[in-house]
């Protein structure tokens, strides 16, 4: 009987240690688990409606009073960096001397509904509706735009510490012609004509830019016509100069 004791024993000892050496299965079980719950995760991610999910953030940025960066980029929301007033509401900013100018020359040419300021500190942006400006699908200047061109002309002669870019903004339905391969030119091409009457009205070319952003800058989704409208623009952005 000993000898079948002692092989009972050996095999006791064997089914020990195999149950010792087994042990790390669990722990890479548990790992495996975890990366395929990672994998998942990511694969849910990765379906995720990324354009409707951009517009519902862009949609809450700008009811926060902020601005849609180049390319839809999404920035820091800051309501004492950047402040929308209308022309009417300038008078907290009096004693600045561009805005005074702005006052004046909006008073004069009741621009209140058809240009909206945007105030940050050392840049003001003068926003003015793309349909005033131009006809849809083109860059010649409606006649009846060359009042509000005229008073922004003024501003600018009037601040020669400040520069000016003018910005051209298109919504994003596609442009096809023998004149617009696309909404790149025709941002463009809308911005260099504001420059350009601009010049003819004495403001120096050195303190002039014009880009053309097409649709890289929408201020709203382009979910209704109404967003659309307000998505086609120009802007005016004045930028105060260094050292002055």
């Amino acid at each position: 009987m000993a000898p079948k004791n002692n092989n009972d024993a050996d095999t006791l000892i064997t089914d020990d240690a195999g149950e010792e050496g087994r042990e790390w299965l669990v722990t890479y079980a548990d790992m495996v688990t975890l990366l395929l719950t990672f994998f998942v995760m990511m694969l849910s991610l990765a379906r995720l409606d990324t354009e409707r999910f951009e517009q519902i953030v862009t949609s809450i940025q700008y009811s926060l009073g902020a601005s849609v960066a180049p390319g839809g980029r999404i920035g820091r929301i800051d309501a004492h960096d950047t402040k929308r007033m209308s022309l009417s509401e300038l008078t907290g900013r009096q004693t600045d001397p561009i805005m005074q100018d702005i006052r004046e020359v909006t008073d004069q040419k009741n621009l209140d509904d058809v240009v909206e300021v945007i105030d940050q500190g050392d840049k003001v942006i003068l926003r003015v509706k793309g349909q005033l400006l131009f006809n849809t699908g083109s860059s010649d200047i409606n006649p009846q735009a060359l009042g509000v061109l005229k008073a922004i002309a003024d501003v600018v002669d009037r601040n020669p510490g400040w520069r000016l870019d003018v910005k051209g903004h298109t919504d994003s339905r596609p442009i096809s012609s023998v004149k617009f391969a696309s909404n790149w030119e025709l941002s463009s091409l809308r911005a260099t004509a504001v420059l350009r009457y601009l010049i003819e009205q004495g403001v120096s070319p050195s303190r002039l830019t014009a880009t053309g952003y097409a649709d890289t800058q929408r201020l709203v989704p382009d979910s209704s016509e109404e967003n659309m409208a307000r998505n086609r623009r120009v802007e005016f952005v004045l930028e105060k100069q260094k050292g002055q």
